[in-house]
């Protein structure tokens, strides 16, 4: 157990998630822990549709009721999987079954029916819980088979949803004496040190998703690693990431029991800007895309008149002068830049925000600078599943581009003789489960393996320069980097999809070619689920093969595969925070390949284009 000194685990008692949520309960009754949404009845009646808030106490009344429900209707299941959107109940039901001292397996809605199927035999759940919008899946017979599975509306009832009470508290109870929910919370058994709490999903960006397995003691590392990195107090934040996602579950969740803070649950992504104006967070944690697509749409409007395209230039301007100075937060905003910046985060609904995170994906120092010139600084957060989150946040001030920060309290981090970053922290995972290999080969003698290729400058702060597995060793004995590669011909072809997969016995790269169509969003695109092959007579083949020509001497890509289109989620191409899968596409789509020499020359040998063994996958 972590004993860490602090305000939440004073006198050195070790600090567990029953003990931050009795702590916050008994601090902090009265303070709103989550609003959801609650939508209009079937008849389409509005009365008592809006959002509704529950106090810590109100919560903790629940939880408690939940954990009843779950003792009678789940009582001989120890690892209990959920399969669920963006759903206040998820919170709810999760810290139940975590402080029954059962496994939670929190399961990606947007994995395949394979990859579902494979995740819940490995971990053997005894039971599924299901959100509405996956219960057809289940009904089907696609997922779940062989085990209960029970709707997580029937498990927890929220109030005034279903013609439950809208009010928590009985009558005779007060507000604010919580004695009796803190009595029966800290009559809970302890978890036995070391046993798992939860089991969650890699995102399968490098390889087939494996189980990673996260003790408490783990989870509680990383919270401690965490809290002080906001400057609000009772931090409000929006729920609208994966739900299997580790930075959803630490954020929203653990980290907002730590800290009495107040998660709002909408819709998830579909419901994203909207949720965003009604929430009004102080502290928000988005992928690139997310930000990028805001930045995107913001562009949009302001090109549609004069005064607008004069402001955004002083953006430019502002955002090209902090690029130049080298480090965050260390130019003077254009006065331009500070009134469309203020128009923007006035209307996203970003104007509380005190605190700005980016990460779960790389994010340009391009974005983090234009971001910082509308007066929302983003925070790089750079971490992996294994770690149970965070390994390094840039600094508020003075963090240079480029950088993703310091390690944080208590983690350790080093480069081998090939320069990958070696992670030792408090808050890493137990095992791989079901693969004893690969949890040895990612984690030799504590220090975990974390496939990226870094610099540690003299200022300690990490630069991460490329994936361990995009150096690829040529025919004539040269080594490529294959991102620097895939960078050169999305600048050329872009919009799009550049993916570079290990060919057969892993000599070279075989390419996969997805255009984007003019005019169409990424989401939108991967969505439709629309791809196809190239003509043969498309011109576009020989700008291909002129451009390898050129960037490509050395014959690393061996096959190449062209299309019109995206990579899409459903065929398990794309993960689930939007990176595509190299070795996915690859396993569906290699039968499009085309030999290298083939385009230029015709009668040349073909290569061996089988598909080849994924790699493991280290990220988060």
């Amino acid at each position: 157990m972590i004993t860490q000194p602090g305000p939440l685990d004073a006198g050195r008692q070790p600090v567990t998630v029953r003990s931050l949520l009795v702590d916050t309960v008994r601090a902090h009754p009265e303070r709103p822990a989550i609003t959801f949404y609650r939508p209009p009845t079937r008849t389409g009646r509005h009365r008592g549709a809006g959002w509704q808030t529950l106090t810590w106490h109100e919560f903790a009344h629940v939880l408690l009721d939940v954990l009843d429900w779950i003792e009678q209707d789940l009582a001989g299941a120890r690892t209990v999987a959920i399969l669920a959107e963006t759903d206040a109940r998820y919170p709810l039901v999760e810290l139940a079954l975590g402080l029954s001292g059962r496994a939670v397996q929190p399961l990606y809605v947007t994995s395949t029916d394979e990859e579902l199927h494979r995740a819940l035999q490995i971990t053997g759940a005894d039971a599924l819980l299901v959100g509405r919008s996956q219960r057809e899946r289940v009904d089907a017979g696609r997922v779940g088979a062989g085990r209960p599975v029970v709707d997580l509306d029937s498990l927890v009832r929220l109030p005034g949803d279903a013609g439950t009470p809208p009010t928590t508290l009985a009558a005779d109870v007060e507000p604010f004496d919580t004695a009796a929910v803190r009595v029966r919370l800290a009559a809970l058994a302890a978890r036995p040190a070391g046993a798992a709490l939860l089991y969650l999903q890699s995102t399968g960006t490098t390889g087939p998703a494996r189980v990673i397995e996260v003790s408490e003691a783990a989870m509680t590392a990383s919270i401690l690693a965490v809290r002080d990195q906001t400057t609000v107090a009772f931090p409000r934040f929006l729920s609208f990431l994966p739900t299997a996602h580790i930075s959803e579950r630490l954020v929203t969740l653990y980290v907002s029991v730590a800290l009495a803070g107040h998660t709002w649950y909408g819709g998830g992504l579909e419901t994203l800007a909207a949720d965003l104006v009604a929430c009004r967070p102080t502290v928000l944690l988005a992928p690139p895309l997310v930000y990028d697509a805001i930045r995107q749409q913001a562009l949009a409007t302001a090109a549609a008149s004069a005064p607008g395209r004069r402001l955004v230039a002083e953006v430019r301007r502002t955002a090209d002068g902090a690029l130049a100075s080298g480090r965050t937060m260390s130019t003077r905003r254009r006065a331009g830049a500070r009134i469309f910046g203020w128009q923007l985060r006035r209307q996203a609904g970003l104007g509380r925000v005190q605190d700005a995170f980016v990460g779960t994906a790389p994010a340009s120092a391009d974005l983090m600078a234009w971001w910082e010139a509308v007066g929302l600084p983003l925070r790089d957060v750079y971490g992996q599943t294994e770690v149970a989150g965070a390994t390094s946040i840039s600094s508020r001030r003075g963090a240079p581009y480029g950088a993703v920060g310091r390690p944080l309290h208590g983690v350790e981090a080093t480069l081998d003789d090939g320069g990958e970053l070696l992670v030792r922290s408090p808050s890493a995972f137990t095992r791989y489960v079901a693969d004893e290999a690969a949890t040895a080969r990612t984690m030799p003698d504590g220090w975990l393996r974390t496939g990226d290729r870094a610099v540690i400058r003299d200022d300690g702060e990490i630069v991460l320069v490329g994936r361990v597995q995009s150096l690829v060793t040529a025919s004539d004995g040269t080594v490529v980097d294959t991102g620097v590669l895939a960078a050169r011909i999305a600048a050329e072809f872009g919009p799009a999809d550049v993916v570079l997969a290990p060919a057969a016995g892993d000599i070279g790269r075989n390419l996969y070619l997805a255009a984007h169509p003019a005019g169409q969003d990424e989401h939108t695109l991967r969505e439709s689920a629309w791809l196809d092959p190239a003509a043969d007579g498309d011109a576009r083949w020989d700008r291909l093969a002129t451009l390898l020509a050129e960037a490509d001497p050395h014959a690393v890509i061996r096959g190449m595969a062209l299309f019109d289109g995206a990579f899409t989620l459903s065929t398990g191409e794309v993960g689930p925070t939007g990176k595509t899968r190299g070795w996915r596409i690859h396993q569906l789509r290699h039968r499009n390949l085309r030999p290298r020499d083939a385009i230029a020359t015709p009668t040349a040998p073909e290569p061996d284009l089988t598909p080849a063994t994924p790699d493991a996958d280290h990220g988060a």
